[in-house]
């Protein structure tokens, strides 16, 4: 039997904690030799995926062992409710689109009005006027200067606060 990947609802904030008690607990059960048969062979957090843990293992069955005597877990995320047969299993194709990070670049337009979260200019409101994707930099203008200061800034380092795009609707 090849493994699948699990997905462990958590407690939001609590994965890497729960990870970890997992680990702990799935080694355990190695050194035990507790059904050896069956396996876990990963455990797995993101901060890309809040409220769940997954895991890599045989079967359901033994991520629900698993997780039992483990704090701040709200069971398999299942398909069908109270049916542990129907716990889905997570295809590496699907986790691919999960976890790769996509450039904050692909997410912001033209016009959009943003926030500074980081550097000397933080929490200053700007306006994008321009947007490098190759090298995921954002070049805003701050709008409370008396004079258009045009500031490069990466990606990450902006926040939308609203879409051009809403403003036109309005």
């Amino acid at each position: 039997m090849s493994p699948n990947i699990y997905a462990v609802r958590a407690t939001a904030g609590q994965e890497q904690v729960i990870a970890r008690l997992l680990y702990q607990e799935a080694l355990s059960r190695e050194k035990k030799k507790e059904n050896r048969s069956e396996r876990v062979y990963s455990i797995l957090y993101t901060t890309g995926l809040k409220g769940y843990v997954l895991v890599e293992a045989d079967n359901p069955g033994i991520v629900e062992d698993l997780i039992r005597n483990v704090p701040k877990t709200k069971g398999l995320l299942l398909r069908k409710r109270g049916d542990i047969g129907s716990a889905g299993s997570i295809s590496i194709d699907e986790l691919e689109k999960i976890l790769t990070p996509k450039p904050a670049v692909q997410e912001v337009s033209r016009g959009d009005l943003v926030e500074l979260i980081s550097g000397p200019f933080k929490k200053e409101k700007a306006r994008v006027a321009r947007i490098d994707k190759d090298k995921d930099e954002i070049t805003v203008e701050l709008i409370e200067a008396a004079v258009p200061i045009p500031i490069t800034v990466k990606g990450d380092d902006i926040k939308i606060i609203r879409r051009e795009s809403e403003e036109e609707e309005e």
